[in-house]
């Protein structure tokens, strides 16, 4: 409905503070402001270094790297107009009518009034003011940034631009900062992209010379490495962390998945990789339950499906791979239980090929476990497959190992060169010296099953590169592990 006829019980307030203003603004925008004042500060400071905006008086005495934090409050006060509308119309909608756009695009205007208002009582004012918002002239300069950036953030280069149409220089070089940051941050967060940050800049910069400034554009690109990282902090509030193309179904109501476990690295306990697990859902009567391989893997024998699973699930691993290197994380990679069943298949290379062509990481960053009974029973023509895989750069793990049980030379030879020891020989002497001896050989050792810290502590004490387990994290899907992983390289 109409901004005029729909029925609500908001009413406009009075405000008496900056903050209760602020409080006003709906979350959404409270958030996207605090973004847009980190990307205006470290925008301002560069624009000081390039001298831009002093073509005029005004523009020398106001741009200075002494109103930084001045800059920051600018972008963080921008919209404060939008705090005299209802919440529901503080963001712009494609369903407005004429009348409800240009009341929205009132909120410039009146948050020059509203900041005005709130300065001057701030500054104890002889006569308070009520009711009807009224400025007063100021010759304020911190006064003054903050009032054009409100009023003028929204006028573009070419004139395009409201409330007045401003055209050029005639717009304050504070709003046009102010201006160019919030777009950034606009296109950044509502593009569906697999490099929001990186076509934000590229649109920005295609549009130099009509919606801005040439030199401002110069300010940006002098500024991208800090943007850049301001982008990064903040990327998990945007709700558009990069999407991959979706080679995989990986709808919520789907029957199957991957789970992802932390793999803790003992060096300063950082996140170094992921462990992948296959969950299966669709249990008759229990909506809510899922199955894991062990427990399926006659099905999957009896009803051929084997293969399309385990392609399904590599897919998987791959995209969420893609998005890590996205979000430039520094996780290596992952591991992934494959279905044991895998590699009694035919040679798969073919596919191994297409996947990397489809999903273009690198191969390293995919590791694939192979339990080590598949090994011990596994036929001439199997063990050359598996040979096959390996010398093609597929990287195996040799899942349960047994050192008694398969000689180390043997699986150099195989092209096998990581390990995951049985837990079952966990916490004896034999085992910490065999563990020895494959890293001099070598071997990458990883553990599993870390479910208490005596464990934890006697696996790196015995050189296992990263580990996994109860004590590393919880099983996660897709999402929460990249936010979870952007949230540890911001603490």
């Amino acid at each position: 409905m109409g901004i005029f006829t729909k029925e609500q019980n908001w009413k406009r307030k009075e405000y008496e503070t900056w903050d209760e203003a602020f409080r006003g603004l709906s979350p959404i925008i409270r958030q996207q402001s605090v973004r847009v004042a980190a990307y205006t500060q470290v925008l301002f400071v560069q624009a000081c270094k390039l001298k831009f905006g002093m073509n005029t008086k005004d523009g020398e005495n106001r741009m200075r790297g002494q109103y930084s934090d001045l800059a920051y409050k600018c972008g963080m006060y921008h919209q404060l107009g939008k705090a005299l509308v209802p919440p529901e119309y503080q963001i712009l909608q494609r369903d407005f009518t004429g009348e409800e756009r240009a009341v929205y695009r009132k909120y410039t205007t009146d948050g020059r009034l509203l900041v005005a208002t709130l300065q001057e009582r701030s500054a104890k004012a002889a006569r308070k003011r009520k009711g009807e918002l009224e400025e007063l002239p100021t010759n304020n300069i911190p006064w003054l940034m903050i009032r054009e950036s409100c009023e003028q953030h929204m006028e573009r280069w070419d004139g395009s631009g409201y409330p007045e149409g401003r055209l050029g220089s005639d717009i304050s070089p504070i709003a046009q900062i102010v201006g160019i940051a919030k777009e950034l941050d606009r296109i950044a967060a509502e593009t569906k992209s697999e490099e929001p940050f990186e076509l934000a800049m590229e649109e920005l910069i295609l549009a130099s010379g009509t919606k801005w400034s040439p030199e401002l554009i110069e300010v940006l690109k002098e500024a991208r490495e800090e943007c850049q990282a301001i982008y990064n902090k903040y990327i998990s509030y945007t709700r558009t962390l990069p999407k991959t193309i979706g080679l995989v179904d990986k709808r919520p109501s789907r029957m199957m998945g991957l789970k992802y476990r932390p793999m803790m690295c003992d060096d300063q306990g950082s996140i170094v990789m992921y462990e992948a697990t296959p969950w299966f859902g669709g249990i008759i009567g229990e909506p809510e339950s899922t199955e894991g391989m062990q427990d399926l893997q006659e099905l999957f024998q009896r009803t051929n499906l084997t293969e399309d699973l385990s392609w399904y699930f590599l897919y998987e691993a791959t995209d969420a791979v893609l998005r890590i290197n996205n979000c430039n994380l520094k996780v290596d990679g992952i591991m992934l239980n494959m279905l044991p069943e895998f590699y009694g298949l035919e040679t798969q290379l073919q596919k191994f090929n297409q996947l990397f062509i489809d999903q273009p990481i690198d191969k390293h960053a995919i590791m694939l476990t192979i339990p080590e009974s598949v090994l011990l029973t596994s036929t001439k023509a199997q063990m050359e497959v598996i040979r096959r895989y390996t010398r093609n750069g597929i990287r195996l793990v040799l899942d349960g190992y047994h050192p008694d049980s398969i000689p180390s030379e043997r699986l150099i030879e195989m092209g096998i060169t990581a390990v995951r020891i049985d837990p079952e020989l966990y916490m004896q002497q034999d085992t910490a010296n065999a563990i020895t001896k494959l890293i001099r050989q070598g071997f990458t050792v990883f553990g599993g099953r870390a479910d208490n810290y005596d464990t934890l502590r006697w696996l790196f004490a015995c050189g296992v590169r990263c580990t996994s387990g109860t004590m590393t994290g919880i099983e996660v899907n897709e999402d929460d592990m990249i936010l979870d992983s952007l949230a540890r390289e911001q603490v």
